[in-house]
């Protein structure tokens, strides 16, 4: 099993454990997957029904029946299966908006962005996160990676300066297709990134509330940093208020909140990449495989074993063109 699906099981199994949790059933002694019964997966069910999509409950069903599979193999399951059964009949994907072009989604990250620049009202620390959340949508945008990989983005390793650019760089055990990814930021995301790295990432980094300390932080980021400094950074890119790394969830929710707030349309990280396609579709019909390349799917020949590992650059960099026409 993929280092990816291992964590998503633990994440899905993690959700159904919290709620126990909340509810004063969790007991930390219990051996591993006692806690899965009926009466605690109906209590389950009942709390995230609301809140949660027929297929995203249907697939933490199906993903809470196959993590007890590994940790109590001996478990009988078949009631849990018939659930899984009732929950699949039922899934059913939300209407989307599939017209949704990358084009739109770069403008509104960007927007975002000299909006946190130009809102003297706001306290620093929510200039901050406007920043942070205009430069996320402007970045998933053009580079849409998944979206554990792009909350998980380190400076110095996963998001690195080199020869003068920004580069998203994913090892291969990092990734669903165990490929190496190695996308270049465009050139005109660099001054922002500069920007967010200078200025409005450590003011999320400075844990203390007081408005005065952080309007301290940012006239110190204001100035311009010795030659090497930001290409020196390490940690997490994406932060939150309190300076801790933000959490796969906050950065789903950030994103998803920001593009409704912007476009009026409720897009998951995920849905970016529909973006891609949407915008291949319609202006790149002539560059074959492009989609395929940005999003690091197989390739459109069948049963080609030979992946070049130059194909999503290339491909990154044709979308960046294209993009970079509707945005002028």
């Amino acid at each position: 099993m993929k280092r990816v699906s291992q964590d998503d099981l633990a994440r899905r199994y993690g959700y159904f454990l919290w709620a126990l949790m909340q509810a004063g059933q969790l007991n930390p002694s219990a051996p591993a997957g006692s806690h899965v019964t009926p009466e605690a997966t109906e209590h389950f069910i009942t709390l995230v029904e609301p809140q949660w999509s027929s297929v995203t409950r249907s697939q933490s069903v199906f993903k809470l029946r196959r993590m007890t599979e590994i940790l109590a193999p001996e478990k009988d399951l078949i009631w849990l299966r018939g659930i899984e059964a009732d929950f699949g009949a039922e899934a059913r994907s939300n209407r989307r908006r599939e017209n949704v072009m990358t084009n739109e989604l770069i403008h509104a990250g960007e927007a975002l962005f000299k909006e946190a620049e130009n809102a003297s009202h706001l306290s620093p620390k929510k200039r901050a996160c406007l920043a942070r959340n205009g430069l996320m949508i402007a970045l998933l945008a053009v580079r849409p990676i998944r979206h554990k990989n792009f909350g998980e983005l380190m400076l110095g390793s996963s998001f690195r300066h080199l020869d003068g650019n920004w580069w998203i760089v994913l090892e291969a055990e990092d990734t669903k297709g165990s490929r190496v990814d190695e996308r270049q930021v465009p050139e005109y995301l660099n001054p922002l990134v500069e920007r967010y790295l200078a200025t409005y990432r450590p003011i999320l980094l400075a844990r203390q509330a007081a408005t005065s300390h952080c309007e301290m932080v940012e006239a110190k980021a204001m100035h311009s940093l010795p030659g090497g400094s930001l290409e020196d950074m390490s940690g997490p890119l994406w932060v939150a208020v309190t300076g801790e790394p933000l959490t796969y969830s906050a950065v789903g929710t950030a994103i998803t909140d920001t593009v409704e707030a912007t476009i009026g349309v409720r897009l998951s990280p995920h849905a970016f990449r529909r973006a891609v396609r949407t915008t291949v579709t319609y202006l790149g019909g002539e560059h074959r495989g492009l989609t395929q390349g940005v999003l690091q799917h197989n390739s459109v020949r069948a049963g080609d074993e030979h992946y070049d590992s130059d194909s999503t650059r290339r491909a990154g960099l044709e979308l960046t063109a294209i993009i970079r026409e509707l945005t002028k």
